[in-house]
């Protein structure tokens, strides 16, 4: 019989034999309802609670506290306290005049504390103490936990003293606690002093493997990796057993550093020892190897945690994957996911988006486009960042045709493009001269609820400008500004471009003027367009001016430049 279906068949037992006068004990009654908490059974456990109180037998403070329990407990309550049922039990206990144990105050201070309530935990047990009630270090504990967690463990420190004044002595959690908050926010001198305090004569505490740890994940965060891993070292000859966690931390504070060899070292060691890696950092480490073009070393150390039993994900085959591509060895990354897959670790969408963005980027479009099968074949469908990215490739290979096919493809395959698809699309068809279309798809693109980023107001923009569609360019640029969007110096520099090219020089260093007044300087081609707008204006006499302020704002001029400056005699 399944654990719950026994359950509920107590249960109704025990509302049996009530109806036919036989009054079950309050020993199995609080058994049976301790059952029911742990298995989570809400609805029964009310029932029997209920059943309890109107035929008995009447609930002891045993039962309160099991009720308590429950509702205080994420375990237990499916993974949310409910205090609002938690203080109905003490308000309960109180009209029947029974008095809370130290375990149901326990209980329901650890509850406040766990719903953030750590100022209200306090003051409740200030109130416990003035009331003389019974206290332990466990209603200390819970709230100096969750003060130190709101980052404030000078506060919590002031706990320490307080619970000694009322006769109670702080045990190892307490100080571990203690060392932990403060090693969280940096403060690792407070926590070392704590640390030498709780091994004093007077105190003669012994650290628990979770109080090194902190300390060891304190030393690491503040760089004093020699200091940690010396402390690891000790931890053996004092009679502790290493794990996992004491092993992570250090790895961790390596690859902090950047320091991925002794980091190698440590979980090779960890390996060595019978324990299972924990995949953050195995992970971590091999992506480490692969950023920095160490392929080799993040596939011996793949199949080192591989061949210790220890199952790799995905996105670790997606690591090794981009690894490959970063060296540009396409081939063996394609072959790589391939004997992933016959082994049973299936490639993700992001598995072959890598290997077609450096195809992209390798100028090999059309290498990437036949990768498209292959992840249809694996069930796996293109998303609109793979045909965006093949999209732009295409685009900067100039082939723009089949730029706008795949942008047909991607509609017809419901696949909906975003701002940087679009933004795309409208300089391919800006190059291509489609000014029409390239406004109509910008249009559609609002009208889809897309609301056009700085790039693609200054790719729509500068398109338009270099037709003479200044006005309309002019238009947006107010549009880009009245939305938020700040614009870049290029986007300055393309409205001044257009202005220039038709002589409205005016209109030209009036943007100029306003670019200053948004604390953005012009840079050398905003320069450049300036001065060849005055030269075709024949107002050369303006760059002698032009020329002078360039050098007061440290604008070394490109050799286009200085040769147009050294014709007219501004050098």
């Amino acid at each position: 019989m399944e654990k719950g279906t026994f359950l509920l068949f107590s249960v109704r037992r025990i509302m049996l034999a009530q109806n036919i006068g036989v009054q079950p004990g309050i020993r199995s009654s609080n058994f049976l309802l301790k059952c029911l908490v742990e298995g989570s059974r809400r609805q029964e456990l009310s029932t029997l609670f209920e059943e309890m109180k109107n035929s008995g037998p009447s609930p002891s403070v045993y039962t309160y506290t099991i009720l308590m329990n429950f509702y205080c407990n994420e375990q237990y309550a499916q993974d949310k306290v409910d205090m609002q049922q938690a203080t109905s039990i003490l308000e309960e206990m109180d009209n029947n005049g029974i008095e809370p144990s130290v375990v149901t105050y326990s209980t329901y201070i650890h509850g406040l504390c766990r719903v953030g309530y750590a100022v209200l935990a306090l003051k409740l047990i200030q109130d416990l103490k003035h009331n003389n009630q019974p206290l332990n270090v466990y209603c200390y504990n819970a709230v100096m936990h969750a003060i130190c967690r709101n980052g404030k463990p000078d506060e919590a420190m002031g706990l320490l003293g307080e619970m000694r004044s009322y006769g109670i002595t702080p045990d190892v959690y307490s100080y571990s606690i203690l060392i932990d908050g403060f090693c969280e926010c940096g403060e690792i001198e407070k926590g070392l002093t704590l640390f030498e305090e709780m091994e004093s004569p007077e105190v003669n505490i012994k650290p628990s493997l979770v109080t090194y740890s902190s300390l060891l994940k304190g030393l690491s965060g503040i760089g004093l990796m020699e200091a940690s891993v010396d402390m690891f070292h000790r931890l053996g000859s004092y009679g502790y057993k290493y794990d996992q966690h004491a092993y992570s931390i250090l790895i961790s504070g390596y690859l902090m550093q950047g320091n991925l060899d002794s980091a190698h070292e440590l979980l090779e060691e960890m390996i060595r020892t019978n324990l299972t890696p924990c995949a953050i950092d195995y992970k971590n480490l091999i992506n480490g190897f692969c950023r920095i073009g160490s392929i080799d070393k993040a596939l011996q150390l793949f199949n080192t945690v591989k061949d210790s039993g220890v199952r790799p994900n995905t996105l670790t085959v997606n690591d090794i994957v981009s690894g490959y591509c970063m060296e540009g060895d396409i081939r063996e990354a394609l072959e790589f996911l391939e004997e992933m897959t016959d082994q049973g670790i299936n490639p993700n969408i992001y598995s072959y988006s890598i290997i077609i963005n450096r195809l992209c980027k390798e100028g090999k479009s059309e290498y990437a486009l036949e990768l498209i099968p292959m992840m249809l074949k694996r069930n796996i469908l293109p998303n609109v960042v793979v045909y965006s990215t093949l999209v732009d490739g295409f685009a900067k290979q100039e082939k723009l045709e089949k730029a706008l096919m795949l942008y047909t493809r991607m509609i017809k395959f419901g696949v909906t493009p975003n701002t940087i698809t679009f933004t795309i699309l409208i300089n391919v068809l800006f190059t291509m001269g489609k000014v029409k279309e390239a406004y109509n798809l910008f249009e559609k693109m609002i009208l889809n609820g897309l609301d056009p980023d700085r790039i693609c107001y200054t790719s729509i923009i500068a398109g338009l400008c270099k037709i003479g569609y200044v006005k309309i360019g002019l238009k947006l640029f107010e549009e880009m500004l009245q939305k938020g969007h700040m614009p870049s110096v290029v986007t300055y520099t393309c409205l001044i471009d257009g202005f220039c090219k038709q002589n409205r020089m005016d209109i030209a260093t009036m943007l100029v003027d306003k670019m200053r007044r948004r604390n953005m300087s012009p840079d050398v081609v905003t320069y450049d367009v300036i001065i060849h707008g005055y030269i075709r204006k024949g107002q050369v006499h303006k760059l002698h001016y032009l020329f002078d302020e360039m050098r007061k704002e440290g604008i070394v001029p490109d050799d286009i430049m200085c040769k147009t400056l050294g014709l007219i005699g501004c050098r």
